[in-house]
């Protein structure tokens, strides 16, 4: 992560500049997939980017920027299957995912460049970074719907998307990407030579699209990693524990606060007992990793006091 961030992004050059540009602000947090594996997601903020109400005004008084702008999308985003090249050879004795477990090409080499679009999409092969329709592309659909789905149509991730010749705005002002495949995942050819592991990249063009990344995002960094049934059957049963066992006053008569007070209590502890950790999570825990990396500093909010002053 850290070397994504520093070199290929830049943050560390001394110019500043990455693949995307000179970098303002990034955020990104790390979370575990079901198998424990860790990945990032992250959000990319470019020094003097454009809103895209700026870019549209652009647009319609230069030609001239249209032309440079599509080209620097073509340059650092792609949803193509490199031309000239062919479906990934494995050779007898080679493991399956041959390419994402070899280090990428010197690029000081003579043959780099004519070699490069080939090894692009060797490891865009062995990474799983060209669609192909399972289970989870229709977990949402309801059961009873589910033999009558069309693959294409209802696939969640949206998959295939439509093909086009070239990039350009099109008649409501929306970016369109080039794209010859529609199964390919998005993503940076630099980012995935050199990461050699499966990534997706996009820009944020419109702010419809920025609320809903940022959600995504969000949503990640405070993820609760107990589903509903666990946390219903934790509260379940602290509830039984206190009508067997209430909290008396003095008096004899029940505590409604201190009852409230240990329902709470009670239930966070249960659901902590239950939590759920990777083994990677633990090693990322214990070695001081960070759970997210940023180049910005947050205060810290004090929830509960504010909420007792008001």
């Amino acid at each position: 992560v850290r070397t994504l961030l520093h070199i290929l992004l830049g943050t560390k050059r001394k110019n500043g500049k990455g693949i995307f540009g000179e970098i303002s602000v990034y955020y990104g947090v790390v979370e575990a997939q079901g198998r424990g594996t860790l990945h990032i997601h992250l959000l990319v903020w470019l020094q003097k980017g454009m809103n895209p109400m700026e870019i549209k005004q652009r647009c319609k008084s230069s030609p001239n920027f249209v032309e440079k702008l599509t080209a620097w999308y073509d340059d650092v985003f792609s949803q193509n299957i490199p031309e000239d090249t062919h479906q990934y050879i494995r050779e007898q004795g080679m493991y399956i995912r041959q390419p994402v477990m070899s280090r990428s090409q010197d690029p000081t080499e003579p043959t780099f460049q004519e070699s490069f679009a080939q090894d692009l999409r060797d490891v865009l092969e062995s990474s799983a970074m060209i669609h192909e329709h399972g289970d989870t592309c229709y977990k949402h659909l309801p059961k009873n719907i589910r033999s009558l789905r069309d693959d294409n149509k209802d696939c969640r991730f949206q998959l295939p998307r439509e093909m086009s010749e070239k990039t350009h705005f099109d008649e409501d002002d929306a970016l369109v990407l080039k794209c010859n495949n529609g199964f390919v995942n998005g993503h940076n050819p630099l980012i995935t030579i050199s990461q050699r592991c499966n990534s997706d990249a996009k820009p944020i063009g419109s702010g419809t699209v920025a609320m809903a990344m940022f959600q995504y995002v969000g949503n990640y960094t405070v993820k609760f990693t107990l589903d509903t049934a666990l946390v219903f059957s934790a509260l379940c049963a602290s509830i039984k524990i206190l009508a067997e066992n209430p909290p008396m006053d003095i008096d004899g008569v029940i505590d409604t606060g201190e009852r409230s007070r240990q329902l709470l209590l009670k239930t966070a502890n249960k659901l902590i007992a239950k939590r759920e950790l990777s083994s990677q999570q633990v090693a990322t825990a214990l070695l001081g990793e960070p759970s997210h990396y940023t180049n910005r500093a947050f205060p810290r909010f004090y929830w509960s006091g504010m909420l007792r002053e008001i």
